[in-house]
């Protein structure tokens, strides 16, 4: 009798599963497992609110499965270790897994693939996370993409010639009988306050509810609404993406089908899949490109001088910039986990063009705190606003952060959500609340003037440029 494991990792969901569904065609008997690895829990890297939404999903998951009279194996330590000893002890043959892009990804499972496959086991591989790998979008010469433009043309190009379609998972084989499992563990174990960050509802189910109230609400005015973060106008969906609550073949098709049954939709939905590509292409950087994880994709940057300045990073994370639109998109982070992604890009730039501080302290810190903080998409953001990754930010368009504002807050209605201290300086006014006629007290004057600062990161950059070409 063939037995297999399908270990879960950032793909928790049962359908549209790639490689749990190519195992349970294959296996007579099974088992779903979890390695809690302590190199990826319990450090600054794995992230308070990312841990616990993972944590919230997994158990979500196992509940799922035991609907399905299959029990969901919890392991702890590292699966190169773990895993080999499983399959012995189980008397299975096949382990399957969804294939990782990011550096140590990719490391610990070439070591998990070595053990396996010289004990005699088969490992069952595929692509789930993205919908096409880097190797699978190359330009005319053979190369990878570096401008999202032309990449998203040959995505489009390959999606309409082949689509992915989602794989609907029927029953599943009976599990492998009395093996003992570890709990998932409370996240309170790890010194996460559950009450710290309200975070949303993980798991499959929640994820298909948001993606149905986006498509049914905000979607048909997702172009016109997306960098409004006064609204609710974006799906939400990137937390649930993240760890695989939902495919990305699924958001993309259900899209699709959504504008096909109310044409009237076509603008804004269409909008929101080009946003799901950019998700792609940083994926698709990140796996040609593993060094942008700790180095500027743009060399001709390496000579760019950054300030040491510990007390505007402490202001800056802690949103007491004296600019409220930076100071909003930074307090909501810190309470939600979450930052609407027009604030993203103006409180990057902000680090980066005004008080010019290297780019990888900002992504680190949102790494830390953000629950759908992924690697390629957050280092990729934040080398595009940092002017020095693919396909970036000009270097000499630089955000202002009161013009930002009064554009995508027009009445101030994001700021004063999150910022109580100005809860009484009226309508758009609340972008220079300096300016009112009784500047409130608790809140700060601004740490730098971004006339200045401008001026001076359009000096440094240029002089890297220069530097650059010259080395």
């Amino acid at each position: 009798m063939t037995r297999g494991l399908h270990w879960f990792r950032n793909d928790l969901r049962l359908q549209d599963n790639s490689a749990l569904t190519a195992l349970v065609e294959r296996a007579e008997t099974w088992l779903p497992v979890f390695v809690l690895d302590p190199r990826m829990l319990g450090n600054e890297r794995s992230g308070g609110p990312r841990t616990r939404f993972l944590l919230d999903c997994l158990a979500r998951l196992g509940r799922d499965l035991e609907k399905r009279g299959v029990p969901l194996l919890v392991r702890h330590g590292r699966p190169e270790q773990v895993l080999p000893r499983l399959l012995s002890e189980t008397g299975a043959r096949l382990l399957s897994f969804n294939r990782a892009v990011t550096p140590f990804g990719c490391q610990r499972d070439a070591a998990v693939r070595r053990t396996v496959e010289k004990d005699g086991g088969e490992v069952i591989e595929r692509l789930d996370h993205v919908v096409f790998g880097s190797s699978e979008i190359r330009t005319q010469k053979g190369s990878a993409y570096s401008v999202y433009s032309p990449y998203r043309k040959t995505w489009w190009r390959r999606w309409l010639e082949a689509p992915r379609l989602p794989v609907r998972l029927g029953a599943l084989p009976p599990p492998i009988p009395d093996v003992a499992s570890d709990r998932i563990p409370d996240p309170r174990e790890f010194g996460l306050d559950a009450g710290a960050v309200a975070l949303p509802t993980g798991g499959e189910a929640a994820a298909h509810q948001r993606l149905e109230q986006f498509l049914t609400t905000a979607a048909g005015r997702y172009h016109e609404d997306r960098d409004r973060p006064d609204r609710d106008g974006t799906s939400r969906l990137s937390a649930y993406l993240r760890f695989g609550a939902i495919s990305i073949r699924e958001c993309i098709v259900r899209g699709e089908e959504a504008i096909a049954a109310d044409p009237a939709l076509e603008s804004g939905i269409a909008k929101w899949l080009d946003e799901l590509l950019w998700r792609e292409f940083y994926s698709s950087i990140l796996e040609e490109n593993p060094r942008v994880l700790r180095e500027n994709y743009r060399s001709e940057y390496d000579a760019l001088v950054w300030n040491d300045d510990p007390d505007g990073f402490e202001a800056w994370c802690e949103g007491r910039t004296g600019y409220p639109i930076v100071d909003a998109g930074m307090r909501q982070l810190r309470e939600t986990g979450w930052m609407h992604n027009r604030v993203r890009m103006i409180a990057a730039s902000f680090l980066t063009k005004d008080l010019l501080i290297d780019w990888r302290e900002g992504e680190r810190f949102f790494f830390e705190h953000l629950v759908d903080g992924d690697p390629a998409s957050n280092n990729g953001g934040w080398q595009w606003a940092a002017s020095t990754g693919t396909d970036p930010q000009p270097y000499f368009r630089i955000f202002n952060p009161i013009a930002q504002g009064r554009r995508w807050d027009p009445n101030g209605d994001y700021v004063r959500r999150w910022i109580p201290e100005l809860q009484n300086v009226p309508g758009a006014q609340v972008h220079t609340p300096w300016e009112a006629q009784q500047p409130p007290a608790a809140y700060p004057p601004p740490i730098v003037d971004h006339a200045e600062r401008r001026e001076d990161a359009l000096e440094r950059f240029s002089e890297a440029r220069q530097a650059g070409a010259n080395s």
